[in-house]
């Protein structure tokens, strides 16, 4: 245990060192804003895992998250019978799955959507958002822009939030606009954390909450790291209220139109769910004829070796270390959605209970390749005269997200593991 949080420390030191060595400005080192950041994050974990009231608030929110489950349920029941949870028909041979992903998990996002929607309506999620986004400015000291889409993304995901600051955009000054590039690939929306829970939730108790709690922690650090990379210059907007207004016009119309927004989600996702778990295979035959021994190749394997250094400095205990590479790698080339899903797949004693826990919290971002070319996409249409700020920056937004999380695993598995 002391060997696995010396390496974790000093892991958390070296993905710092790592941004400071691609930073734009390596000799402003931001020595207060990673202090605070550092600060803020391990604080806040603290905060929402140690305190007894919070962790039963967090409970409470679990019990919610059960009901908007099981109620999903119904609806998907009275949908496809037996293949959306009902009753099945047949008898079912133990060790058999009868869970059927499409049917049974995505369903959640549409009701997610439409609540979330609601909420805003009825000005809830706006309160929210406002007072985390004065919150943010207070402690990071960053612009109402930047506090409002920083603070929207662990609720509507990393291409709704920017577009609440759209007018504002083309304002912001580059380090402003890595900020709110990093925290969108860095945490995971709510409607996700719905979909990603009920992935979990049979191997990780509470995964729900561990979701919630790992974007949350993550966005101080997103914050902290896009600091090193590209200090602040004040060349920006200062702080200033944000005008945060609801367009829909009734409750009603709330409803609909989130739950059509939240089909677009859903058909996407199954949609580059498919395509990548489809190249992974076409990937994996190839290799296989490539192998030159009698242990085929697969892309696991060789991320797992690639990434192995990175595991290690986390702190992930030694026998776990190329398989938490392999999902790393996995949530870095695909999405976080196949990461956890191979993770699930994993024989029950493949990882230790520590290691599941801090890749529980590792894999909790939309950072991945093909979300930078959506970020990328998103942010040029709203702000065209930064297409070329946007661009040259993704890559290291998606560097600056991955250190993140990996930070995030770190530190609870130093707290938790």
């Amino acid at each position: 245990m002391m060997e696995e949080s010396v390496r974790a420390l000093a892991g958390m030191a070296g993905f710092i060192a790592l941004c400071w060595l691609i930073s734009e400005a390596r000799r402003q080192f931001p020595w207060r804003a990673v202090l605070v950041g550092l600060s803020v994050q391990v604080g806040l974990a603290l905060l929402l895992t140690q305190v007894p009231a919070v962790t039963a608030f967090f409970a409470g929110i679990a019990h919610v998250v059960d009901a908007v489950q099981s109620a999903t349920q119904a609806g998907t029941m009275f949908m496809f019978g037996y293949l959306g949870g009902g009753e099945q028909p047949f008898r079912v041979e133990p060790g058999a799955s009868t869970f059927i992903f499409a049917l049974q998990a995505l369903p959640a996002i549409l009701l997610v959507g439409a609540l979330a929607a609601l909420l805003w309506h009825w000005r809830i999620l706006i309160w929210v958002v406002r007072g985390a986004a004065w919150l943010f400015g207070r402690v990071f000291g960053v612009s109402g822009p930047v506090g409002v889409s920083t603070s929207a993304c662990i609720f509507l995901g990393m291409v709704e939030a920017p577009m609440l600051v759209r007018p504002y955009l083309s304002r912001l000054s580059r380090g402003e606009l890595f900020i709110i590039m990093v925290d969108g690939l860095s945490v995971i929306g709510g409607s996700m954390m719905i979909l990603l829970g009920t992935l979990l939730e049979s191997k990780v108790p509470n995964a729900f909450s561990h979701l919630l709690i790992g974007s949350l922690i993550a966005t101080p650090m997103a914050i902290t790291l896009a600091r090193v990379i590209i200090p602040a210059t004040g060349d920006g907007p200062p702080p200033e209220p944000m005008a945060l207004d609801t367009h829909y016009r009734s409750s009603l119309e709330a409803l609909t139109m989130g739950t059509l927004q939240a089909v677009k989600m859903a058909v996407n996702i199954t949609a580059l769910l498919i395509v990548f778990v489809s190249l992974i295979a076409l990937v994996n035959k190839g290799l296989a004829l490539l192998s030159p021994g009698d242990v085929p190749l697969t892309l696991s394997l060789i991320l797992g070796k690639l990434l192995a250094p990175v595991a290690w400095a986390m702190g992930v205990p030694l026998a776990d270390v190329e398989p938490a590479a392999a999902l790393l790698g996995t949530k870095l080339i695909t999405n976080e959605v196949v990461a956890y899903s191979d993770m699930m797949a994993l024989p029950p004693d493949a990882l230790q209970p520590k290691t599941v826990l801090m890749m529980t919290y590792a894999l909790c971002s939309f950072g991945n390749i093909g979300s930078v070319a959506i970020l990328i996409g998103t942010l040029s249409s709203m702000a065209p005269d930064k297409v070329g700020e946007v661009v040259q920056l993704g890559f290291k937004a998606l560097l600056a997200a991955f250190l993140t999380t990996c930070m995030t695993g770190a530190l609870m598995g130093l707290l938790l593991g």
